[in-house]
């Protein structure tokens, strides 16, 4: 411990001469100007004329000043604190800025940069100059409905009426679930969707497929957990006291949250393995060749991309009609403005190659996966023995490794994901670690090599009848892969607190941290699959999560809306305490769920079926039907 005190002292010191702060007091913080400050927007764009805009400034300072000095260098430890130069402003121009109305154009740069210049020379003897685009409110200007907007209104409103109509004729036309009637309309029946959804998973006709009827519970904790990851954006981007907020770097436990980015590596070995476990199982009946590739592709698309792109509709078009507020154009207009410009890469599944886009970038996940399925399934198709597989997906592995670790060191990356104030009040976008590193599809591609594997290891095991009984003296070994979550996810704190690491240090952290925590989580599966034990097993079995589980794709594509628009809604700055952030979360997740469950019924749960009519696998007696069984796993 002494040991340690003394590391960070050394470290403090030396950053000192960097001219680095690493904490301030409130007395010595208040000194600086508020990053955010906003005027009061109700009575502002109520009234006649009202006119409200948000800004964003640069502080500058015409000569040397001490202020300005301070706020430069407690800017400079990026990876906790804020940048402090950087002022958010919502301003009410008619009330606050008059005088410059009068003496001024039309030309609002101007009239907001005098009137803000005044408050801070008044106040910090310091000058600010714009760094974006003024965007405004008022009453009087109105969104016209264009073409777009008639066609996306069409589209729901058809497929609401679709469901009406399939519900109609399965509950007065067809006298029994063996009824034949027609195939299409029966998709959009409610009442066999419902059937679908309430249904225990892991009671198909394939018993083998109850052995990973855990995959459940693990995909509902794990999208629970991205949905209070992203739930934390109103409070970085509207802090009331920021301060508080970058204190909780400085603790140890808030690592669990804020480096919770890990987690999304749970689904790519879920994803791998059930492609690998699953093609398998096909190839006991039908042989696999590389017509599958094409056919596979297609298939995948027709599952993803429906309840995809009804989400994304609406985004670029009505979800611009959804509120208003003083944060709402830099929070919800950049989205419809990118997603109207950049919105099609999305239905190709290759937005995760194009960088400074705010057009749903929380799917990112979903266009690396896909990539990484047809890496998966040219490889099961094209190299079909055993050993050549377990040859080509050693090499592809320790190629995995290497792609990020020479990402990191030779363009001078961060380790992983820092999500510092600064990275989320951008929305991630702007990072080039997030951009090159984290959510290219190459450079996720251990944790899916590793889900490859573990879906070919269960599937010979059970045809060998493994039986795992002979190592339950091991099973504390097995215990505490649980808790090496706990270690491994705050990991990356070593980084916030000594970002002066070698740069050979963040290249190889880059390159072991997700096979590392993949092969904790292969390694869970692994066991869940064999009963090893009951504690895990049963928590992650248990029927409740079926339901959630079936729709946490839509959860996921679903959630960064009501996050921005509940963001952009606010007119009030949000305070921060560790009671505002519970109810925050727990309400985004609530929210999210409570619309993911409609909209699974309305639209995906058809789409998934009409995908089975218009590109069906094999015969009807053939049960091994690749995307039926995967379908619980788009997340």
């Amino acid at each position: 411990m002494v040991l340690l005190k003394s590391i960070i002292i050394i470290t403090f010191l030396i950053n000192r001469c960097y001219a680095i702060i690493y904490e301030l007091n409130d007395t010595e913080y208040n000194k600086m100007p508020p990053m955010f400050r906003l005027d009061p927007y109700g009575p502002c764009v109520h009234e006649p004329g009202g006119l409200y805009c948000t800004v964003e400034l640069k502080l500058v300072s015409d000569g040397p000043s001490e202020l300005m000095q301070m706020i430069e260098d407690y800017s400079a430890r990026r990876e906790m604190h804020f940048n402090h130069t950087r002022l958010h402003r919502g301003v009410c121009v008619t009330k606050k800025c008059k005088d410059y109305l009068r003496q001024t154009s039309d030309d609002l740069d101007l009239v907001l940069e005098g009137c803000l210049n005044d408050t801070l020379w008044e106040e910090y003897k310091l000058k600010s100059k714009l760094t974006s685009k003024v965007l405004c409110n008022n009453l009087d200007h109105k969104m016209d409905i264009d073409f777009g907007d008639i066609s996306v209104a069409v589209i729901c409103l058809s497929i609401l009426l679709l469901n009406i109509i399939g519900s109609i004729y399965d509950f007065f036309f067809v006298p029994n679930k063996d009824s034949k009637g027609n195939k299409v309309l029966l998709c959009f029946s409610v009442k066999r969707n419902w059937k679908k959804l309430v249904a225990i998973s892991g009671n198909g006709p394939d018993p083998r497929l109850k052995r990973l009827k855990g995959f459940n519970g693990l995909r509902t904790l794990s999208i629970i957990i991205v949905i209070i990851e992203h739930a934390l954006l109103p409070i970085v981007i509207s802090s009331e006291n920021p301060h508080d907020f970058e204190r909780k770097y400085y603790n140890i436990v808030s690592h669990l949250f804020i480096d919770g980015a890990l987690v999304v590596q749970t689904f790519f070995v879920m994803s791998g393995c059930l492609l690998a476990y699953n093609l398998d199982v096909f190839a006991e009946k039908r042989k696999i060749t590389w017509v599958m590739i094409p056919k596979g592709i297609i298939l995948r698309w027709l599952r993803l991309t429906p309840p995809y792109a009804v989400v994304l509709a609406i985004t670029t078009t009505w979800l611009r009609f959804a509120g208003s507020g003083p944060l709402w154009q830099s929070t919800v207009g950049v989205e419809v403005h990118d997603c109207r410009k950049d919105g099609w890469l999305n239905l190709i599944y290759l937005n995760n190659y194009i960088d400074n886009s705010q057009c749903m970038p929380q799917t990112w996940y979903i266009a690396s996966d896909m990539q990484l399925y047809i890496v998966g399934l040219i490889i099961f198709s094209l190299v079909t023995t055993l050993t050549s597989r377990k040859i080509v997906l050693a090499l592809l592995f320790i190629v995995s490794i290497i792609i990020p670790i020479c990402h990191t060191y030779l363009q001078n990356l961060d380790a992983g994901l820092i999500i510092s104030p600064e990275l989320v009040r951008d929305y991630f976008v702007k990072d080039p670690t997030f951009n090159n590193t984290y959510k290219r599809g190459h450079t996720n591609l251990a944790s899916y090599i590793l889900g490859l594997s573990l879906g070919m290891l269960i599937y010979y095991l059970q045809k060998k009848e493994f039986n795992i009984q002979r190592f339950k003296k091991y099973k504390w070994i097995y215990w505490i892969s649980a808790p090496s979550i706990l270690i491994i996810l705050p990991s990356g704190a070593f980084f916030y607190f000594f970002e002066s690491a070698p740069l050979y240090a963040k290249a190889i952290y880059s390159g072991l941290a997700k096979p590392i925590f993949g092969s904790v989580i292969a390694f869970i599966v692994l066991g869940m699959a064999f009963k090893f034990e009951g504690i895990y097993r049963g928590i992650l079995e248990w029927n409740g999560w079926s339901s959630p589980a079936r729709v946490s794709y839509c959860a996921y594509i679903l959630h960064v809306l009501f996050v921005r628009t509940l963001t952009g809604s606010r007119t009030t700055l949000m305070h921060v305490s560790v009671a505002h952030i519970f109810l925050v979360c727990l309400g985004t997740v609530v929210i999210t769920y409570i619309v993911s469950y409609p909209f699974w019924l309305l639209v995906e749960a058809p789409s998934i079926a009409i995908s089975k009519i218009i590109l069906p696998i094999g015969k009807k007696e053939d049960t091994t039907d690749i995307e039926t069984k995967r379908e619980r796993n788009d997340v």
